[in-house]
């Protein structure tokens, strides 16, 4: 015997109100917990990234002013107020061979956040923040961006833009601190 339409209809069963209830303040709650994390996790990265290019910038000057010095020239040609614009280092044009997939080439500037680029005018790499909030008291702009220029050491080795060039290195141009 077949059982009864009627009597299947009932036996089946779906949620009910309250476990559906249920069901979307715990996803609420993981959802409050889980957003700002994956915020502060993508603020690390952004950070970690922008200190690892900035060590390749350092560490391909080294080895350009390792060349240098081996070859008898004058660094202090090289640093962004060297004394001839022409001979003046871009950072990240004449110093990587491997540029990050955001840069912009040389330029006046961009407003597009994430970008890097080498600015045409006083020869400084120039990072625009994606989340200005990374840093404290960066350059004041909006969007906020980190500017570096190659500066010249004297004997001393202290920065100094007279007196004898004894080596070069990234500095920020503007004082700031990370947050992350």
């Amino acid at each position: 015997m077949q059982p009864n339409v009627h009597t299947q209809i009932k036996t089946q069963r779906g949620f009910t109100l309250i476990e559906l209830v249920v069901v979307l303040v715990v996803l609420s709650l993981l959802a409050a917990v889980a957003v700002p994390k994956f915020i502060e996790v993508t603020k690390q990265a952004e950070a970690s990234s922008v200190r690892g290019v900035l060590g390749n910038l350092r560490s391909a000057l080294s080895l350009r002013m390792a060349q240098g010095l081996i070859n008898g020239e004058e660094l202090s040609k090289w640093a962004s107020n060297g004394p001839n614009a022409d001979e003046r280092l871009y950072p990240m044009h004449d110093l990587l061979i491997e540029r990050p997939e955001q840069y912009q080439g040389i330029t006046s500037g961009t407003d597009s956040r994430g970008a890097w680029y080498d600015d045409i005018n006083n020869h400084e790499v120039v990072y625009v923040l994606k989340n200005d909030d990374i840093v404290d008291n960066a350059s004041g702009d909006s969007p906020q961006k980190l500017r570096y220029r190659i500066a010249r050491i004297n004997a001393d080795g202290e920065i100094s833009n007279t007196g004898e060039t004894a080596g070069l290195i990234l500095v920020p141009r503007d004082n700031y601190s990370w947050n992350y």
